[in-house]
């Protein structure tokens, strides 16, 4: 399952480009090596690396994308992501499901940080779309984890809390090549740390 987790570790270092070629190349090249579960898992998580990909370009609604079906057509990208990597989650496929439950986090955080610098004020419902929440996790305890704060005077507003600081590291959303040995030292620790969180959290 080396694709597997080649693909994770190439989302969680914002390596898209890298992510696509790596899916072309196992699927123009696919063999009796590789397994059919590993095929399918490698699939299931390109589904989600696509969405990773579109919502790191800036692209907001899958609306730009007609192959998409009508209930998906105008939602976010980051919700797709979300959906996407939980969806892996829940499909109890191993290692799939390990890797997707770290990037779910991970990638959650991501959003939220992209959302705290592009918005001064966001509509409640708004914010739990774009951030994949449904209303079991709703109430000021979840806003307050990711750094928000009800609007004075109007509780369906959040606004961000200048004082919060992310528990998470949320770099890695980049799309730069590895270029030097600065970059590469640099990336192959969060390839570590990236291991080490999964390990403990499976």
């Amino acid at each position: 399952y080396a694709s597997i987790i080649q693909m994770a570790f190439l989302l969680y270092l914002g390596e898209y480009v890298h992510a696509r070629h790596l899916w072309r190349r196992h699927r123009s090249n696919n063999t009796s090596s590789t397994s059919d579960d590993e095929s399918n898992q490698l699939s299931m998580f390109w589904t989600a690396a696509k969405y990773c990909y579109l919502w790191s370009t800036g692209g907001i609604s899958s609306s730009l994308n007609s192959t998409d079906d009508d209930e998906s057509s105008n939602l976010p990208y980051s919700t797709l992501m979300l959906r996407s990597l939980q969806s892996n989650v829940e499909s109890s496929l191993e290692p799939l499901a390990t890797y997707s439950k770290e990037l779910v986090s991970i990638f959650r955080y991501r959003v939220n940080d992209r959302l705290r610098s592009s918005f001064d004020d966001i509509r409640e419902d708004e914010f739990m779309l774009r951030m994949n929440l449904n209303s079991s996790d709703s109430g000021d305890d979840v806003f307050g984890r990711y750094g928000w704060q009800r609007a004075p005077g109007d509780v369906s507003h959040l606004v961000p809390n200048q004082e919060w600081k992310s528990p998470v590291d949320v770099g890695g959303g980049g799309n730069s090549a590895m270029s030097t040995d600065g970059d590469r030292i640099h990336q192959l620790s969060e390839v570590v740390m990236f291991l080490e969180q999964t390990k403990m959290n499976a």
